[in-house]
């Protein structure tokens, strides 16, 4: 009777252990069917992403060449750590490592902290650029949980500030790129303009890991080699941009173009001060980039395009053009300057407080007649001399797609001043428009195309990228003896007794004519004037007047042409000066 009760209890409790197991067999191989069937695309990514880690390998990008095909922003090869702080087994204890192996400054650590909390942790802090091989051998032996060691290229800039504004820099995408911690991109200037064409293609390594995520090894299979990018030439000449910028930093602030008259090519243009690249990486680079953002003289301006200036007496050469143009005047008949002129209810002086006398139209180019201009104004009228204007490149932009801040400036007329001042053109305004004067602005590349075009009679148009190609300039279409009137008296600017004769050079005969003229800050108010203060040179430094001087040579068959702008230099000497120490590396290398 026992034996059947317990052969009964063992029947159901197989049966119910077997239906237990059956039960969770079902299960198991449900969970199975749904793993390996249903979701298995899932799961696949992610044993993926435990055994695999990406990592982009980043392509040298091109070079940008000089004229002489000289590098002027190239990749450089550097090896770099980087700490990735959600790897970090302990933080603290990692960055108190490195800071021993590396001798890391507590600026840097400062650094490295204030990222750290900045970002998301799976993103990549730089600890180390440029690493020494003892170094780098010292860190990867450890095999540090979190720290990677990466090689790659960094960013050199040979010209440094003479350079920055024409050839840009590179910098960190404003969205990161995944597997790509120094990944780069171009941010201003050519760099930027010609950024998918420099970046070449990445490749890519696949870096195999164990389970807790350390590196063990590479997948051949997967890697992709990088493609490197391609080089850009410019027009730019190395010797001519590194004398432009040198001198122009003399005189603090200012800017410079030289033109090849006979292709467009820009041979030189910078602005003063410049900034270097170089300096926005590192421990030190927020200090250098707040005292970059501080300067009152503006060096992150690129002055060349995006400063406006009234052009002062270059326009001179505009309104003498427009004049023998319209047949207003002929190039002997003279006006008297008695250092005054009095015209309607106003007095107009003239720079000279004693007057020139009997002058001429070449004789009141070399000696920068004021009243021989404001009367041939008058007598040709605004509507004349915007027309020249145009005609010479003002109001015009060159090079917008490179410089998207590019000016177009301005060149005035009864219909603007009624539309933007609201009031009536008046016989006033056309008298100081023939100085240059009132509310015509113009930027340096403008007046160098000025020069270029009025020397030339042709349709000069700048251009950066250099090509085998020469471009065919279409004919301004003015009389060749107009030019040669004008030009007459820009000659006689650099000889003795002009206005510009302490800037005159020869180089094997070659030699230099031009414009000067003087851009208007402020008028020395009736206080100052009771204080002692008679000029703008005592002035503060900004306050005193711009100095411009456009130039061209040789003189017997215009080649090159050159404008410099110096700010609150007071006068045109400056200009002038730094034209023609430019303009003799020109003609010493012209072929």
């Amino acid at each position: 009777m026992i034996d059947i009760e317990v052969g009964h209890t063992f029947d159901r409790r197989s049966a119910l252990f077997l239906t237990t197991g059956a039960v969770l067999t079902s299960v198991l191989v449900l969970r199975m069917l749904q793993m390996q069937v249903f979701n298995y695309r899932e799961y696949k990514k992610k044993s993926e992403n435990n055994s695999f880690r990406i990592q982009i390998n980043m392509p040298e990008r091109g070079k940008i060449l000089s004229r002489e095909e000289i590098p002027v922003s190239h990749d450089m090869p550097i090896y770099r750590i980087y700490i990735v702080p959600e790897e970090a087994d302990n933080l603290d204890e990692l960055l108190l490592t490195l800071t021993q192996d590396l001798n890391l400054r507590q600026k840097t650590l400062n650094r490295i902290w204030k990222q750290i909390k900045k970002q998301q942790r799976f993103q990549p802090v730089l600890i180390s650029e440029h690493t020494d091989w003892k170094n780098l051998a010292r860190v990867q032996a450890k095999n540090l949980p979190g720290v990677h060691i990466s090689s790659g290229f960094a960013r050199v800039y040979e010209m440094g500030e003479s350079g920055a504004h024409i050839f840009g820099y590179v910098g960190a995408p404003k969205t990161p790129v995944p597997n790509a911690p120094f990944f780069t991109t171009g941010v201003l200037g050519l760099e930027k303009y010609f950024n998918d064409e420099m970046a070449g293609k990445p490749g890519q390594t696949v870096m195999l890991s164990n389970a807790v995520g350390r590196i063990t090894g590479e997948d051949e299979d997967q890697y992709i080699k990088p493609e490197p990018g391609h080089d850009i030439k410019t027009t730019v000449r190395w010797d001519a941009q590194k004398v432009l910028y040198d001198s122009l930093i003399q005189h603090r602030a200012g800017c410079g173009v030289a033109l090849d008259i006979e292709t467009g090519d820009i041979l030189a243009m910078t602005s003063a001060p410049g900034f270097d690249a170089g300096k926005f990486t590192g421990d030190d680079s927020e200090e250098y980039m707040e005292s970059l953002l501080n300067d009152y003289t503006k060096p992150f301006v690129n002055k060349t395009v995006e400063g406006l200036f009234p052009p002062g007496s270059t326009f001179k050469i505009i309104v003498a053009l427009a004049a023998l143009e319209s047949g207003a005047i002929t190039p002997d008949e003279s006006v008297y300057c008695p250092g005054y002129w009095d015209y309607g209810d106003r007095r107009y002086h003239c720079w000279e407080q004693k007057g020139h006398g009997h002058v001429n139209l070449a004789e009141a180019l070399a000696h920068s007649c004021d009243i021989y201009f404001y009367r041939l104004a008058l007598k040709i009228g605004i509507d004349a001399i915007r027309k020249m204007a145009f005609r010479l490149g003002l109001g015009e932009k060159y090079l917008s797609d490179i410089f998207p801040k590019e000016m177009a400036g301005n060149v005035p007329d009864k219909y603007w001043k009624e539309k933007h001042i609201g009031s009536h053109w008046v016989h006033g305004d056309t008298v100081i428009s023939g100085i240059g004067q009132g509310f015509i602005l113009t930027n340096c590349l403008q007046l160098a195309v000025m020069i270029a075009r009025a020397m030339s009679n042709k349709v000069v148009v700048p251009r950066l990228v250099y090509s085998d190609e020469k471009p065919k300039f279409k004919s301004l279409g003015l009389q060749e003896k107009n030019i040669k009137f004008v030009q007459a008296g820009l000659e006689k600017v650099t000889s003795p007794g002009g206005t510009a004769s302490g800037s005159a050079i020869n180089v094997n005969g070659a030699k230099m004519a031009g414009k000067t003229g003087t851009s208007q800050v402020r008028n020395i108010s009736k206080k100052e004037r009771a204080t002692g203060v008679l000029s703008a040179s005592q002035l503060e430094w900004n306050k005193r007047n711009h100095g411009l001087f456009v130039g061209y040579a040789p003189t017997d068959n215009p080649k090159y042409a050159v404008c410099v702008i110096t700010e609150h230099s007071g006068g045109s000497g400056p200009a002038a000066r730094t034209v023609a120490s430019v303009m003799k590396i020109l003609l010493e290398g012209a072929k």
